[in-house]
């Protein structure tokens, strides 16, 4: 399991490469453009073109972005329903341009609405934007039970409604599924949630993990993210995910506060690598390879079956 996190675009998209190689990242999510604004941002040619030789030297992959805080896919409002899709779609295609896995998005609020009506603009939503790029994914995050997402029924039926394209697929929050109350704090706990999670979805379509702690309680239904090791789910937890063989080799991402509250660091990621390092052992892998290697250049996106 390759091991990352959401770093800093600021100044030059590929600024974000050496920040990412200096806190120990083995994969990278960014976000394209603010993910608190409308606002599109296109990026320079010669600047995606650096990105894409800088990630490759890195050895970086996958490469995903986070969508805008912003959209809402079930709104029945019609200016927030086109400027979600038009932000998603753009995400997507930035994606495409520097060579990415995956746009991850959140789906957005039922407000009250019923859930058919809901599930079909989300549905209708992601079917555009699929036909509005070209080859990167878009993953539907799943979320700690306040917005859509927060089970794996209500990610079905998104898949469903919208036609299960191969370039659907899903990403799971280690945060969001404890609050959402899937107790991961042991194997048996995570073993409970990867088969509930094939039941009702499949885990073909589980392509990304985000590991965050929860500053929030099991199934608070509050999106609360904490350092690893520093929530509720604990070092035991994080070593649990690791060791169950179908999550093994998804690539992970944390979205941490961090130690000094900047945002994800290295003291983060490290601890990540001590408790994978001893998951493996604990399997009986210790010298097991790692999907991401420095110097090999970055993957296309691989379709799920």
């Amino acid at each position: 399991m390759p091991i990352g996190a959401h770093v800093s675009v600021a100044g030059r998209v590929y600024e974000a490469v050496p920040r990412a190689t200096a806190i120990g990242c083995e994969c990278l999510q960014i976000f394209v453009g603010s993910p608190r604004q409308w606002r599109l941002i296109e990026y320079d040619p010669a600047d995606i073109a650096e990105f894409r030789r800088r990630r490759a030297r890195a050895g970086l992959d996958p490469l995903v972005a986070h969508a805008s805080y912003l959209v809402n896919f079930a709104t029945a409002d019609p200016e927030l329903f086109r400027r979600s899709i038009d932000s998603l779609a753009h995400t997507v295609r930035g994606m495409d341009a520097l060579g990415g896995l995956a746009a991850i998005t959140h789906l957005g609020s039922t407000r009250g609405a019923g859930w058919d009506e809901c599930c079909d603009r989300v549905a209708l939503a992601l079917r555009t934007v699929l036909t509005r790029s070209s080859e990167a994914m878009v993953l539907l995050e799943g979320s700690a039970g306040g917005t859509i997402g927060g089970t794996f029924e209500q990610l079905r039926d998104v898949l469903d409604a919208a036609g299960r394209s191969p370039r659907l697929g899903v990403c799971l929050d280690t945060a969001h599924l404890f609050a959402a109350g899937w107790d991961i704090r042991t194997p048996e706990g995570v073993a409970a949630m990867v088969d509930a999670f094939d039941r009702q979805v499949g885990l073909t379509r589980l392509r990304v993990l985000h590991f965050n702690d929860s500053k929030s309680a099991l199934g608070s239904r509050l999106d609360r993210h904490e350092n690893i090791g520093e929530g509720g789910i604990g070092r035991d937890g994080f070593r649990a995910v690791f060791g169950h063989p179908a999550l093994r080799d998804l690539p992970g991402l944390i979205e941490t506060p961090g130690f000094d509250r900047e945002g994800p660091d290295r003291r983060n990621v490290m601890t990540l690598k001590a408790l994978r390092a001893r998951a493996l052992l604990s399997a009986g892998m210790p010298g097991r390879r790692l999907a991401t290697r420095t110097g090999r250049p970055p993957r296309r996106a691989v379709r799920a079956r």
